[in-house]
């Protein structure tokens, strides 16, 4: 496989990451999990609609100063995203 060539995702790939999100009027932490190209879809949209999207880690999310509830959403793609959001 050389540099150029794309990376042939199996449809029983699982990717894992933590996500830092910030919006005009938000900043959350995301715990993202499903496949590596629908991930990828969701980060897109996010920053197509205006959000700074980062990398962090585990430690990271589990420090994050959060609301009490824990937002989890499953979308029909499989893509399972638990958001905590900044206090006020």
């Amino acid at each position: 496989m050389s540099a150029t060539s794309e990376y042939i995702y199996n449809e029983n790939d699982i990717q894992h990451m933590f996500l830092q999100v910030e919006s005009s009027d938000s900043i959350c932490m995301l715990n993202v999990a499903g496949h590596p190209l629908r991930i990828r879809e969701v980060i897109f949209l996010m920053i197509e609609n205006g959000c700074r999207v980062m990398k962090t880690t585990a430690d990271a999310y589990n420090v994050f100063m959060f609301d009490k509830e824990v937002t989890e959403v499953y979308d029909y793609l499989s893509t399972i995203i638990k958001a905590r959001f900044l206090k006020d």
